[in-house]
C-alpha cells in the first residue's frame, strides 16, 4: 500500500477528494432545487390555464420533467450526505484479513441482485411516457444495473486471486 507526501494510501486521497468534491456539489444542488420548484410551478399554473390542448400536454410534460428534477436534485443532496458519511467511515475503518472470504461470498451474492434490479427497472421502462426524464432515468438506472454487475464480477474475479495467492 503506498501513501503519499501527506502519508495517505492512493484509497484515503481518493476519498478526501470525493468529499470535498460532494460538498460543493451539495451546495449548488440546493439551487438547482429550488429553481425547479419555480418552473414546476409556473408550468403547472401555464398548463391550468392554457386553452390549446396540445400546448397545455407539452406545457404538463415540462412540469413533469421539472417535478422529476426537483426531486433528483433533492434526493440527489440525500445521497450525497450518506455518501459523505460512508467516505468518513471508510476513511477510518481498517478491514481485518480473516473477513476476505465473507466479502467474497457476499459480493458473489449482490451479483445475482444488480441483475434483478437490471430486469426491474427494464420491466418499468415501457410504462414511463417516452422522451420524459423519467424514461432516461430508468434507461440510465438499466446500465447502472449493468455497470455495477460488472464490477461486482471484478471485484470476485480479483478476491479469488488474491485469495489463490494468500494459499498458494
Amino acid at each position: 500500500m503506498k501513501s503519499n507526501e501527506r502519508g495517505l494510501t492512493e484509497l484515503e486521497e481518493r476519498l478526501e477528494k470525493m468529499i470535498a468534491q460532494l460538498e460543493q456539489m451539495k451546495k449548488m444542488l440546493e439551487s438547482i432545487a429550488l429553481d425547479e420548484m419555480c418552473e414546476a410551478k409556473a408550468y403547472r399554473d401555464m398548463a391550468k390555464a392554457c386553452t390549446d390542448e396540445h400546448a397545455r400536454w407539452e406545457l404538463f410534460l415540462i412540469a413533469f420533467d421539472s417535478i422529476v428534477h426537483r426531486e433528483i436534485a433533492w434526493a440527489l443532496m440525500r445521497a450525497i450526505t450518506s455518501t459523505i458519511m460512508f467516505a468518513r467511515d471508510l476513511l477510518f475503518y481498517k478491514p481485518a484479513p480473516e473477513e476476505a472470504q465473507r466479502v467474497l461470498e457476499m459480493v458473489q451474492t449482490h451479483l445475482s441482485m444488480e441483475k434483478l434490479a437490471q430486469s426491474s427497472y427494464e420491466d418499468l421502462i415501457p410504462l414511463a411516457e417516452p422522451g420524459t426524464t423519467l424514461r432516461k432515468l430508468l434507461e440510465l438506472l438499466v446500465e447502472e444495473e449493468k455497470k455495477h454487475a460488472r464490477l461486482a464480477e471484478s471485484v470476485i474475479k480479483r478476491l479469488r486471486e488474491r485469495t489463490s495467492q494468500q494459499q498458494g
